[in-house]
């Protein structure tokens, strides 16, 4: 039997793989919740127009795995090489901070950003600047941490566990 449930996960799914979509063709994207509303037959819509399907706003097998394919293709090109477990030497990151660390640190806020609100991807330099402080302390707040700016042992261990969650992988054991 088919759970109200099941069916909730599986329209996340596709609100996650029309979300990535729309991101890609710098689209307001729909955050995924679960529900089939008028948003996401929209979203289903464009995505049906651009690729020649009839356009119904409903996902028939087609349909899906149109989306589906169009979506892991930009996920692959997403995805970082390998899960996020290190901590670094010094013991903190916080502005001023350089290297391959910091590097890690901003990669891990980016592809924390598509999935909050009013985030945005902080540039991939290697240097702790401004805006990586600014990315660091809204997601201290969302982990309910003191809203520093500055990459302690908690802040770190809460991005890898949400990072290493969102690409669903078992990390490995990393120094830098």
């Amino acid at each position: 039997m088919y759970s109200e449930e099941q069916k909730s996960q599986h329209i996340y799914d596709l609100q996650t793989c029309l979300r990535r979509l729309q991101q890609e063709h710098g689209v307001s994207p729909l955050v995924p919740d679960g529900i089939y509303g008028a948003e996401t037959a929209e979203a289903v819509r464009a995505h049906q127009r651009e690729c020649g399907l009839p356009v119904t706003g409903r996902v028939d097998r087609e349909t899906w795995d149109s989306i589906y394919a169009a979506a892991a293709q930009l996920f692959a090109a997403d995805t970082p090489p390998a899960a996020v477990l290190f901590f670094p030497r010094s013991g903190v990151l916080a502005p001023g901070s350089r290297g391959r660390a910091v590097f890690v640190l901003q990669l891990i806020l980016a592809t924390a950003a598509p999935h909050y609100a009013n985030t945005a991807p902080v540039p991939l330099t290697g240097e702790y600047d401004p805006e990586t402080a600014a990315a660091v302390r809204l997601m201290q707040g969302v982990f309910i941490l003191p809203q520093t700016g500055v990459t302690d042992r908690a802040t770190w261990d809460a991005l890898a566990a949400l990072h290493n969650e969102l690409f669903m992988r078992t990390p490995p054991e990393w120094t830098i």
